[in-house]
């Protein structure tokens, strides 16, 4: 048998509902295994569990967040940005600032 296929049994042997919603497909495989592991361990967490659907929030609000939190010189933002992007900073500073 297949890894999937020892999953959906786990599954069913341990909720039928759990496992008709991976049929459906309205919940994945693994949070669904997971569910079922940590349901009959009896753990309130389980290896894996809470490290999917992270929801992130919007670029231009993570980055108003940190210039509140950091409050960064324009200086230190281009040389961190000059850091990350070592090879295509120049070129792409130049191509913007001619816009």
């Amino acid at each position: 048998m297949k890894d999937k296929d020892l999953k959906m049994a786990e599954i069913k042997q341990y909720n039928k509902v759990l496992h008709q919603y991976v049929l459906d497909e309205k919940i994945g495989l693994q949070d669904a295994f997971n569910l079922a592991r940590s349901g009959i361990e009896m753990v309130s967490e389980y290896k894996g569990r809470g490290t999917r659907n992270m929801n992130l929030l919007p670029l231009n609000k993570m980055f108003d967040n940190m210039m509140k939190a950091h409050k960064p010189s324009i200086e230190d933002l281009l040389d961190l940005m000059r850091k990350e992007w070592t090879f295509t900073f120049d070129g792409k500073v130049k191509d913007y600032l001619e816009k």
